[in-house]
C-alpha cells in the first residue's frame, strides 16, 4: 500500500508539473498571440497609411496632369498668337515696302514741277 502511495504521489507529482508547464506554455502562447496580434494592428495600420498615400498621390497626379494640360491650352493659345503677330508683321513690312514705293513714285510725280519763289503758279518743267 505504501509503495501504492508513493506511486500515487510521483504521479500526482508529475501531473501537476505537466499541467505547471502547460500553464506556463499557454502564458507563453498567450503573449506570443498579443504580440502576434499588436503586430497585425501595427501591419494594418501601415497599410492603411500607405493606401492614404497613395490616394494622395493620385489626387496630386490628376491635378498635375489638369495644371499640364491647362499649360498645354495656355502654350498653343501663345502658338496661336504668336504665328498671328508674325502674319501681321509680314503684312505691316509689305504695307511699308508699298508705301515706301508710292512715296518714291509721288516724289518723282512732284519732280516734274518747279515752284518758283514769289510766284503761286507751278510750271511744267
Amino acid at each position: 500500500m505504501r509503495r501504492l502511495a508513493q506511486s500515487a504521489a510521483q504521479a500526482s507529482s508529475e501531473v501537476k508539473a505537466l499541467i505547471e508547464q502547460s500553464s506556463t506554455d499557454v502564458r507563453g502562447g498567450s503573449r506570443l498571440v498579443a504580440e502576434a496580434a499588436t503586430r497585425l494592428e501595427a501591419m494594418l495600420g501601415k497599410a492603411r497609411m500607405s493606401s492614404e498615400l497613395m490616394d494622395a498621390i493620385a489626387r496630386a497626379s490628376r491635378e498635375q496632369a489638369s495644371a499640364i494640360e491647362e499649360v498645354d491650352a495656355a502654350v498653343r493659345a501663345m502658338d496661336e498668337m504668336t504665328q498671328h503677330n508674325a502674319a501681321l508683321v509680314e503684312q505691316t513690312n509689305a504695307s511699308i515696302e508699298q508705301t515706301e514705293r508710292q512715296a518714291g513714285e509721288l516724289d518723282r510725280i512732284v519732280a516734274v514741277f518747279r515752284i518758283e519763289s514769289g510766284q503761286g503758279a507751278a510750271h511744267a518743267a
